[in-house]
């Protein structure tokens, strides 16, 4: 939850998310196993400052993030890393890094291919000689499943999170979140947002990455192969020289 849509939710992101200490793990891992000798990293779409927290303790960080709420969160946890607001199809890190990563679909929320190439490329150039790139993403696949199925109740604590996902284009899913939040008794207060989400073929995103990267890695979220039911595909690569 990264972009602007996600005002009216930011405060409880943590909540709703819960522990999400193996994904960052497991980019931790791969970081370890594919440069050992990196020093920095940066993230695009750091949000509440999770990720960079976790990875604080090793590394330089640093991450950009177009919400400010998210930022401001992020800021109050993580007194070590440099935050900045910016558009991940835009910015560029002036000061290169090891590695650039992209957690938590936020690539999915940029509507269009263009944009997906758009921040490969920012990627790239971001990027030390040799560097890694590694994010993930939902896959359209999982978009039309979770749109078959919505809306989709979580609770946390005793407050209530609604999905309802609903397709609205080809490639496009519109994320309606409703937060009961818990106030008091039976007394809850509604905060509403609408977020879009796109995917596109796998195929076409491995390709487009080959103009920047060489791919060394592609998993689903359980560490397996990929395949067309693939939900949430993770990527690891290398810049090209």
């Amino acid at each position: 939850m990264k972009n602007t849509g996600y005002d009216n939710v930011a405060e409880f992101y943590d909540q709703v998310l819960g522990n999400s200490d193996e994904k960052i793990k497991y980019v931790s891992k791969k970081i370890s196993q594919y440069n050992s000798s990196a020093k920095s990293v940066f993230e695009l779409g750091c949000g509440t400052g999770n990720n960079l927290l976790y990875l604080s303790g090793h590394y330089r960080t640093s991450g950009v993030d177009i919400n400010e709420s998210m930022l401001d969160i992020a800021a109050d946890k993580i007194d070590r890393s440099q935050l900045f607001k910016g558009d991940i199809r835009e910015f560029i890190q002036k000061e290169k890094t090891d590695v650039v990563f992209c957690m938590y679909d936020t690539i999915n929320h940029l509507l269009l291919f263009n944009d997906w190439k758009k921040v490969f490329r920012n990627a790239f150039n971001s990027l030390n000689d040799k560097g890694l790139f590694i994010f993930d993403f939902n896959t359209l696949y999982k978009l039309f499943l979770i749109s078959e199925i919505s809306p989709v109740v979580n609770s946390f604590g005793k407050s209530y999170l609604i999905a309802d996902v609903k397709k609205v284009s080809l490639n496009v899913f519109n994320w309606n979140l409703k937060v009961f939040e818990h106030i008091i008794s039976n007394d809850f207060k509604l905060h509403e947002t609408n977020i879009k989400e796109a995917s596109f073929e796998n195929i076409k995103i491995l390709d487009a990455l080959k103009k920047y990267f060489r791919i060394l890695e592609t998993a689903d979220e359980y560490g397996n192969r990929i395949s067309k039911r693939s939900e949430r595909i993770f990527v690891i690569c290398r810049k090209l020289n």
